[in-house]
């Protein structure tokens, strides 16, 4: 079994700086520790190891999971592709209930991603 993890590419009728502005906010607002960020690509980390060890794997909230996410920007004519790595950074691939509980916390966090985006795109115009 591998590693819980969501990769997906999609484009959004933005300008590539609007997108990356936003995106920062979006981490911020959802308490996301970053990394390491450039022209094209903003890497952030979420969670503790620590807390994980303590409360054990099943009992600790998704959002303190260790987890580890990396989006990169291409501008295009007709707006910006985003691409967007996430996946756990705990280690346990093994295990089937921990990987579901990671793979929901992605999916969420993706929907809430994109209706962020899109919220403050309409509200641009």
């Amino acid at each position: 079994m591998s590693n819980a993890k969501l990769c997906k590419s999609w484009i959004v009728d933005d300008e590539k700086s609007n997108v990356y502005n936003k995106t920062l906010l979006f981490m911020e607002k959802r308490r996301m520790a970053i990394a390491e960020k450039s022209q094209k690509s903003i890497s952030a980390k979420q969670g503790s190891l620590q807390i994980t060890r303590l409360l054990g794997s099943f009992l600790t909230p998704a959002i303190y999971l260790p987890k580890t996410i990396t989006i990169e920007f291409e501008e295009l004519e007709t707006g910006t592709k985003i691409t967007l790595h996430i996946m756990e950074d705990i280690g346990l691939s093994e295990d089937s209930k921990l990987k579901y509980k990671y793979n929901n916390f992605f999916s969420a966090w993706l929907d809430d991603y994109n209706n962020y985006l899109n919220e403050l795109q309409s509200n641009t115009y």
